[in-house]
Order: C-alpha cells, then sequence, then structure tokens
C-alpha cells in the first residue's frame, strides 16, 4: 500500500504525498481523496470568476483576501485535473445552504475548508464533509459549550483539565461543521442536536443514515474531521503544491 493511502480509521499515521499521475483518473465510488492546501502562497487570480472576485474584494484585509483567494483557486486547479477541463471553466453552483457543486459533473463530489493558513478539499464519488480548525484559545469559551455542545459532550470536557478545553471543544466543533457540510446543512441547525463521541474510534451518534467520522491532525497545530458514508474504504492523502503567481485583481 502506498504510504499515503490509507484504510478508513488510519488517517493519524498519515503521509501527504505528491499527487501521482493517474490520482485523478483512479478516484473510485470507495476512494475519497483528501487535498491539504498551504495558503502562504500566491493564488491563480485569473482563475477565479466574476463572483470569486468580489468576494476577494469584500475582505477587508490583505491576509484574508490571500487566504480565500488560494484556498479558492487552489480548489479550482484540483477540481479540474478530476474533470479533464481548464481551472477557469469550471461553473460552481450552490445548495439552499451554500454547498457549492459543479455544475457540469454532478458525480463529482467535494468540500472544501480553511482556517488560519491551511484549507482541507475532500473530493469523492459520494457526499462528504470537511473542516479544519487552527487550534487556539477561544473566547466566552462557557458559553459556546452550552450552546453548541450535546449534554454528554459537556460533560467529557468537565473530565478535561481547563488549559486543554478550548482544544476538546474545537474538535467537536470540527466533526460538527463537517457533518453539516456533508449533508448540505446550515450552520443556523442546531449545533447540541449532533452529538459526537471522541472516544477513539470517533463516532457520530445519530439516528438515521449511518455516517464514518475521522477526527485527524492535518499538521502541527490544526484539528480537523472529515464525515462520509459507510462505502468509503479507502482515503488517499495529497499535497496540493504550490501555485504558479498569477496577476492581482485591480482594487
Amino acid at each position: 500500500m502506498a504510504q499515503n493511502v490509507h484504510p478508513q480509521g488510519c488517517l493519524e499515521n498519515r503521509v501527504w504525498g505528491l499527487a501521482t499521475a493517474d490520482c485523478y483518473t483512479t478516484l473510485a465510488p470507495t476512494t475519497l481523496d483528501l487535498w491539504r492546501i498551504p495558503l502562504e502562497q500566491q493564488p491563480q487570480i485569473d482563475t477565479l470568476s466574476e463572483d470569486e472576485i468580489s468576494r476577494f474584494r469584500r475582505y477587508r484585509f490583505a491576509a484574508d483576501q490571500r487566504k480565500f483567494a488560494v484556498a479558492r483557486s487552489s480548489l479550482r486547479q484540483i477540481l479540474a485535473h478530476y474533470s479533464q477541463r481548464t481551472p477557469a471553466s469550471l461553473t460552481f453552483d450552490y445548495g439552499s445552504h451554500g454547498k457549492p457543486f459543479l455544475r457540469h459533473n454532478s458525480s463529482l463530489q467535494f468540500n472544501v475548508s480553511h482556517s488560519g493558513e491551511y484549507a482541507l478539499c475532500a473530493v469523492a464519488r459520494q457526499v462528504v464533509g470537511v473542516d479544519i480548525e487552527q487550534l487556539r484559545s477561544m473566547d466566552h469559551l462557557e458559553g459556546l459549550i452550552k450552546r453548541c455542545l450535546a449534554v454528554s459532550e459537556q460533560q467529557a470536557l468537565t473530565k478535561i483539565l481547563p488549559n486543554n478545553q478550548s482544544t476538546a471543544f474545537l474538535k467537536y466543533w470540527t466533526c460538527k461543521e463537517a457533518y453539516l457540510k456533508a449533508t448540505g446543512q446550515g450552520i443556523s441547525e442546531a449545533l447540541a442536536a449532533i452529538e459526537v463521541d471522541l472516544t477513539p474510534p470517533a463516532r457520530l451518534k445519530l439516528p438515521g443514515k449511518p455516517w464514518q467520522l475521522q477526527v485527524f491532525v492535518p499538521c502541527d497545530g490544526y484539528t480537523a474531521a472529515v464525515v462520509m458514508p459507510p462505502a468509503i474504504t479507502q482515503i488517499r492523502l495529497w499535497a496540493h503544491p504550490p501555485l504558479t503567481t498569477g496577476p492581482a485583481p485591480n482594487g
């Protein structure tokens, strides 16, 4: 088995490898590709749509503009390889809660998340949700715990040292966000109703359709989660290479 290919359940023993020549054509219905994208690079602005450039300009700070543009242009590069199209030719439509999908390739499912200086992109032939968070001290943590965590999760946090509770909360948060993104629901849904058990192996405690949950460390100082259907049996981890510098938009 290649170093960056893992059966479901082994993401903590991860190796993020550079994409192989055939990785885009060998994405089976049972396979999930996860892409780790560093955001400290120049984006390819010329691949973005007018709508994306408008969103880019709405960010007040240059660092936030860069992170959005790198994440978006990287997503376009990655999906273009799977779709055998050019990055600029891709058209995104959006669900009722803002989840993007490709207009011309409905069989290719994807999800993207970014935090700090990293983004994660998940690509599969089935619905998938991913979330990444930079570990940090959380303001107003007590209120967030009461509003966002189920009773069982709140009880689990009482057994954790106070200095570690922000990290534990962010792990719960990424799991819930990944689930909402996989199902196409909005953040307005009651987060406390999504119950997570972080005891290895982590799992979602929800009625109805079963989901797989993976909680992992994508890089130092971050936590991440991916939610996927049970049919996914193999996860491939790819490190997205730096992008070629593109022209910056005016304004």
